[in-house]
């Protein structure tokens, strides 16, 4: 199954997973969530193992709250009552196509019906796991981490990548861990936006650098959001070594968000919304909730 990037897939579905060697084995400027503090989390293999177990739950979905009004329908009640803002967005919009108020308005309410008809309730996800990797690919990011993370190596020596929340009727939209071979070409995009001097701040009790540091020419860049700029990556030498770290476009910056990769994959079993909501797209923007069956 071909789930984005050119990687082909194990199946990890809606209705459980298949995939090759865990344990006992069965064979896409938006406003931030605040990302969850740090806590103790399992390491090593067992939460690997929790992880993949979280991913074959059955019917996995986001909930979002239906609106009482979209964007362009308040906008609509905001004309009717004469919000000076509107009113001039209004008129511009006249001017700048040249047009009729009516046909202006007309297409106000296109846009509010189309906004309209494309809320959905729940958003079905589905999670996907590639086959292991090479035995020269693998010993090559050993050898690329020298330790950094014994549990990104160990969830790669199970899996080559790996596509997580993909949004059913998208497709496109989720988390996506990068196969081994396409690791190197996403940090030179990473590092190729970023400029030195690096400084490092503080904000909301995280870690967050501006500019180049030192370790990012041998940091790992492991995963991304679809079809968002944001990459998360992990540093294998200097001070935040073996930390996850998310590189955000917007501003131009890297934001430490896990103490580990093992720490990285509990946050995404507790608090999946806290991070797709933020980066991943309109599927989970404004998320009240992750479901998932808990019976049959």
């Amino acid at each position: 199954m071909a789930i984005g990037r050119g990687v082909t897939q194990c199946a990890v579905g809606g209705s459980g997973i298949t995939y090759d060697r865990v344990g006992a084995a069965p064979k896409r400027r938006h406003a931030r969530h605040p990302l969850p503090k740090a806590k103790r989390y399992m390491t090593g293999l067992e939460s690997i193992n929790a992880f993949l177990a979280f991913c074959m739950k059955r019917n996995p979905r986001f909930v979002h709250p239906i609106p009482q009004r979209t964007p362009y329908e308040q906008m609509l009640v905001d004309l009717d009552d004469g919000d000076p803002a509107v009113q001039t967005a209004f008129n511009w919009a006249r001017q700048a196509q040249n047009t009729s108020a009516e046909t202006i308005l007309a297409e106000w309410r296109r846009y509010a019906e189309s906004e309209r008809a494309s809320i959905r309730r729940r958003v079905a996800v589905s999670h996907a796991l590639a086959p292991p990797p090479a035995r020269a690919a693998l010993d090559g990011l050993r050898a690329q981490l020298d330790g950094a993370s014994p549990g990104l190596l160990e969830f790669y020596s199970l899996h080559d990548g790996a596509g997580l929340f993909v949004d059913s009727d998208d497709g496109g939209s989720g988390l996506f861990f990068f196969p081994i071979a396409e690791m190197a070409a996403e940090r030179d995009g990473v590092t190729e936006r970023l400029e030195q001097p690096a400084l490092e701040t503080v904000e909301d009790g995280r870690l967050q650098i501006y500019g180049k540091p030192p370790w990012l020419d041998s940091a790992v860049v492991f995963g991304g959001f679809g079809y968002a700029p944001e990459r998360l990556l992990l540093p294998t030498e200097g001070e935040y070594r073996g930390g996850v770290f998310l590189f955000n476009h917007d501003p131009l910056q890297l934001m430490r968000i896990s103490d580990s990769f093992d720490e990285f994959l509990g946050q995404l079993c507790g608090q999946p919304i806290a991070l797709l909501g933020g980066y991943g797209g309109a599927s989970y923007q404004g998320a009240s909730a992750y479901e998932f069956d808990t019976a049959g």
